[in-house]
């Protein structure tokens, strides 16, 4: 008998027979009894764990639309990359997981049994299935999002710091007009972002035109096709703007390109998040560098310290990033 044909027979969850076979907490007692009562009664015997030394990592990447997941330039999977790469070293096994389905049904089908803890790249996790988190019964660090007001562990950039060394960088060249160019997406790491623009631009004595704050597709394609639809009859445009990654912004750059600006001349432009393509860009994109690979081994660490002290209060950590000047942005 397999963990769901039991789950089925008692109308309960997987995910509650392994809390009650790993003698944790998150059922009632009545539920309790009734799957100690059942695996007696049909004789069920959970499947062997493939162990080594420490045990095994669930490294889950949850999948919404793909956008940030699979299509920025290799973000996410250069910290999965060094995920990997830090399990090893500390001695843990790693089993990896894309989710697709909802997130409540993945809780369900899953098996936490087999697993000592789990890290989730929540990149594209939104705000609705926070609570649901709370409900993954082994040890859990989520990367690339904040989770905010929710205490879980995580590690993700520090997205207001970086907005800000952007716009003081910005405004150190002598820009006065900006323009900011929004995720389309209301992801957690946009949402920041866009908070910290609105308060850094208004601290800093930028002069910010609503008209001048556009809502962009953040994949490539997309990115173009909506800045070429924003600025199409527009009169006059800022000196600067912030796009909330890079890919948003080598997207609209190519536009603006093909619409008669020159870029840093009539138009300068900033990014987030030092993909390659910004390095190799005409012109080169001047950026925010996250470091990804401290966001992967940060993780694996902060998991490590949660499953040897789960007494303690879950962490925060976010990182800070640095200015990679290239040539996108003019001095004024």
């Amino acid at each position: 008998m397999t963990i769901r044909e039991l789950a089925k027979i008692l109308n309960v969850s997987p995910a509650a027979i392994s809390i009650v076979l790993n003698e944790r907490q998150g059922v009632s007692d009545d539920t309790r009894k009734r799957i100690l009562e059942a695996v007696e009664q049909y004789g069920y015997h959970p499947a062997p764990k493939r162990r080594n030394t420490f045990g095994t990592v669930l490294v889950v990447k949850y999948w919404k639309n793909g956008i940030l997941v699979e299509e920025n330039q290799g973000f996410v999977s250069m910290i999965v990359d060094n995920v990997t790469e830090q399990l090893r070293r500390e001695h843990f096994a790693m089993t990896m997981k894309v989710v697709k389905v909802d997130f409540r049904q993945f809780l369900e089908e899953e098996n936490f049994g087999n697993y000592c803890g789990m890290i989730l790249i929540a990149s594209e996790i939104t705000r609705e299935n926070f609570p649901l988190l709370a409900e993954i019964p082994i040890p859990l660090v989520v990367v690339d999002n904040t989770v905010a007001g929710y205490p879980i562990s995580s590690v993700c950039m520090n997205n207001g710091d970086n907005v800000f060394l952007a716009l003081r960088y910005l405004r150190e060249k002598g820009h006065r007009q900006i323009g900011h160019l929004k995720s389309a997406l209301p992801l957690s790491n946009f949402m920041e972002r866009e908070s910290a623009f609105h308060q850094y631009s208004e601290e800093l004595g930028f002069l910010v035109d609503p008209e001048h704050i556009y809502s962009i597709s953040p994949n490539m394609q997309g990115a173009y096709e909506t800045m070429k639809q924003s600025i199409q009859g527009k009169a006059k445009l800022p000196t600067c703007f912030f796009a909330d990654n890079d890919t948003i912004a080598l997207g609209a750059i190519k536009a603006l390109k093909e619409s008669g600006y020159r870029i840093p001349d009539d138009v300068s432009v900033i990014g987030f998040d030092d993909i390659p393509y910004s390095a190799i860009s005409s012109p080169g994109l001047t950026t925010i560098h996250v470091q990804r690979d401290l966001l992967g081994r940060q993780a694996v660490h902060q998991l490590i310290r949660q499953m040897r002290e789960p007494a303690l209060a879950p962490m925060k950590t976010v990182v800070t990033g640095e200015l990679i000047e290239r040539t996108s942005v003019r001095t004024l």
